[in-house]
């Protein structure tokens, strides 16, 4: 059975806010999730893969200072950090053309990606390198594409470590070997089709969406749950 963007979208919606996350919170999480299942990259699999980080476990405080260049997430998932991480150093930006920092104890680089996509509207050029399973992935974000490969260089970063560069310049060399490649033209193809998660990961994460769902009771109706009527 296949899903929309919309279903998807409303879906990890409610699942963010069963594990806890506050209004705002749980709407940039259910976004990462559901861009990466739109661009085929598993969002639901990797939420279903983070729920032991996250299920009532919301921290979205990021102490950053002016001075920082690197920053020490403490296994801390970009579902809770990342936004607000991205707008701090976004805002840079309007004083200085290019931003260079670092993500330590970061379990989840991977995603930034649509956080950095999202920003894109705004910042001409970004780039997200991170060490995984003994290897180095680049990505790298423009208006209108985003291109993900490896990188084939010496290993400079460590497991669970991330650097993020944000620039208004244009002289940054482009990856050489990309694997795939994200278009607004291949997005909007993508939202007229339907989605089809695993079975699994969806039925989990429907599990814990439904927990925003208010019980059936005689207490639940007398705070104001359901029409009131004698057909409800």
């Amino acid at each position: 059975m296949g899903y929309s963007f919309y279903e998807i979208y409303i879906t990890a919606l409610r699942a963010f806010s069963g594990m806890g996350f506050p209004h705002g919170a749980d709407e940039d999480a259910a976004y990462i999730i559901s861009w990466l299942e739109l661009n085929n990259l598993h969002g639901i699999n990797k939420l279903t893969n983070s729920i032991a980080l996250l299920d009532n476990q919301y921290n979205g405080i990021s102490n950053i200072k002016e001075t920082d260049e690197k920053i020490d997430l403490n296994h801390k998932s970009i579902l809770m950090k990342g936004p607000s991480i991205i707008d701090y150093f976004e805002s840079l930006l309007l004083n200085q053309d290019k931003v260079v920092f670092t993500l330590n104890n970061c379990p989840d680089p991977f995603l930034l990606l649509p956080l950095l996509y999202k920003a894109s509207s705004r910042i001409l050029f970004s780039q997200l390198i991170y060490y995984s399973e003994n290897k180095i992935y680049i990505h790298q974000v423009m208006k209108n594409k985003t291109l993900i490969g490896k990188k084939n260089k010496k290993k400079y970063l460590k497991e669970n470590q991330a650097e993020i560069i944000l620039s208004n310049k244009k002289n940054i060399s482009l990856i050489k070997n990309v694997e795939k490649q994200i278009t607004d033209q291949s997005i909007q193809k993508k939202l007229a089709l339907a989605l089809k998660p695993n079975r699994k990961d969806w039925n989990k994460v429907s599990e814990i969406a439904n927990r925003t769902f208010v019980p059936k009771s005689e207490e639940s109706r007398n705070r104001g749950a359901g029409g009131g009527d004698d057909n409800d």
